[in-house]
């Protein structure tokens, strides 16, 4: 279950983009940028390097090297991603154990807000 918990962390990364101020000049992808200008990280674009993950725009639930930044990474790591991870493994295991056959309804458009990973309407049918 860790390896899928952990696939889903990646694919559909819960914090798609967090703002950054630039803390000194710097050319970053050849773009100047000054001190005090806004930075805009994707983390979803960060866990689709095929540097980093080999066919990363499929979903392998059997991924053994899976370091994504779901949860960012060095000083601005989430504090609560363990808790995170925990309760997203027990959501899992729960909810299978009790609806172990569903699907998302035929006639659901899915659409999610911008910045974080969340559908606007999701019906389930089973």
């Amino acid at each position: 279950l860790d390896s899928l918990v952990e696939e889903l962390l990646r694919t559909e990364t819960p914090v798609v983009m967090v703002p950054r101020l630039v803390a000194q000049d710097a050319t970053i992808g050849g773009v100047e940028v000054k001190a005090g200008d806004t930075a805009v990280i994707l983390i979803g674009a960060a866990d689709t390097d095929s540097d980093e993950f080999p066919d990363a725009e499929s979903v392998d639930l059997a991924r053994e090297k899976n370091r994504h930044v779901a949860f960012g990474a060095g000083p601005h790591r989430c504090l609560g991603s363990h808790l995170a991870r925990m309760e997203l493994r027990v959501a899992i295991e729960e909810f299978h154990k009790r609806i172990p056959d569903y699907r998302i309804q035929a006639d659901v458009d899915l659409h999610f807000s911008p910045a974080i990973r969340q559908a606007v309407d999701l019906r389930l049918e089973w």
